[in-house]
């Protein structure tokens, strides 16, 4: 896998996510045709893989997903999860309502064809 580094490019996209933090730099990966953001920083390298090329949303994901905004990310990651809790919830309890609602139609309209005299012969014999 080759990376090559980019110091330069022509919107100063690599220039500005080094404002953004000292530590970052910009690669181009040829084995996945895609650029890169790493930090030299961290020894398990944070990397960002831009799907888009080199651009601004490269910038903003990068804001977004700064340590400055950690109590915000941890909030937005407790409330998806909330969300998902809620929706699970409401999805069981729907189901277990559909499931008693059905046992008990069951049971209310054939209450009167269960006897008991037979329970232990075989009918087809």
């Amino acid at each position: 896998m080759a990376l090559i580094k980019i110091k330069n490019d022509a919107f100063n996209i690599a220039e500005r996510i080094k404002k953004l933090n000292p530590y970052y730099f910009v690669v181009y990966n040829t084995k996945n045709d895609k650029f890169e953001v790493h930090n030299s920083k961290q020894t398990n390298t944070f990397c960002i893989t831009c799907e888009n090329g080199l651009n601004y949303s490269v910038i903003q994901k990068l804001r977004k997903t700064n340590i400055e905004n950690i109590e915000k990310i941890l909030r937005e990651i407790e409330s998806n999860n909330e969300k998902l809790e809620q929706e699970r919830k409401r999805v069981l309890k729907d189901e277990v309502s559909f499931k008693a609602k059905e046992m008990f139609d069951y049971a209310a309209h054939h209450e009167g064809d269960c006897t008991f005299d037979d329970s232990y012969k075989t009918r087809w014999a």
